[in-house]
């Protein structure tokens, strides 16, 4: 007997964390990666709230946030809650705008082989 599963859609792998993308534990305290193109007017880093809509901000590249929680997204990858350490106000931010350091490291320049 066979059944019809007509009304599923195809499932997709979701994809996997990237290799260079940090992991923070809750309590941590983190610096946000968002570096300014130089002569250009200066974009907020893509936030979103707790529904997953878009919000605006005042964060900037190097300002230290405090790791409050974390979510799992399966397809937007790993989210946390982060609390600015300044004045205490909390966003939700992907992986990818956080690091460890203050200072985002220089860009390494890779020559091809001659």
């Amino acid at each position: 007997m066979q059944f019809s599963h007509s009304h599923l859609r195809d499932s997709k792998p979701a994809p996997r964390r990237q290799k260079n993308e940090p992991v923070f534990g809750i309590g941590w305290h983190a610096f946000v990666n968002w570096p300014q193109p130089v002569g250009k007017a200066p974009a907020p880093v893509p936030m979103i709230d707790g529904a997953g809509k878009a919000i605006a901000n005042d964060l900037q590249d190097g300002q230290e946030v405090e790791i409050v929680s974390w979510r799992p997204k399966a397809r937007e990858g790993l989210v946390y809650q982060v609390r600015r350490t300044t004045d205490r106000t909390e966003w939700w931010i992907a992986a990818s705008y956080l690091r460890r350091l203050r200072v985002a490291a220089p860009a390494v320049d890779v020559e091809s082989p001659k």
